[in-house]
């Protein structure tokens, strides 16, 4: 997907409990053994929303 002059992309933050998952999942898999960057991917996926909208 590639951004276009009319599509307008949003990240913001979750709620509370949403980045207490996140930064949880990626502590256990960092001490599980996983790469560094797949584990803060898999963190910032989770704690923040994407909105996709057409303008």
């Amino acid at each position: 997907m590639l951004p276009r002059r009319s599509l307008r992309i949003d990240l913001t933050p979750r709620e509370l409990p949403f980045g207490i998952i996140g930064s949880g999942g990626a502590w256990l898999s960092l001490s599980s053994g996983t790469h560094p960057a797949v584990a803060l991917l898999m963190a910032f996926a989770v704690s923040i929303r994407a909105t996709v909208r057409l303008v």
